[in-house]
């Protein structure tokens, strides 16, 4: 998962982010789940909060934030629904 930040204004572009990733990244190292968040939490000395983030894991009944899921089939990033979530956890949909 990574957790992004969108510049004020800026809406998501699942397909365009899709391409942009695909373009610059091996398979292996793209992003299966993006978050949106509206900040990111630092500590004191300016260090990402990774610790709460990946305790929350990416269960969009849990997470507040928007969600997305790399979606090969549909070459963009999806909004992670809740039964995209559930076809990932019983394991119909592979990572």
């Amino acid at each position: 998962m990574a957790a992004l930040l969108l510049q004020d204004g800026q809406n998501f572009d699942g397909a365009r982010t899709y391409e942009v990733v695909q373009s610059y990244l091996p398979s292996y190292a793209r992003p299966r789940f993006l978050r949106i968040q509206s900040y990111l939490p630092v500590t004191a000395t300016f260090k990402q909060m990774k610790v709460k983030l990946a305790e929350e894991g990416f269960d969009p009944g849990v997470i507040q934030d928007p969600l997305y899921f790399l979606d090969d089939s549909k070459k963009s990033y999806i909004p992670l629904a809740q039964e995209v979530y559930e076809s990932i956890r019983d394991g119909t949909v592979k990572l």
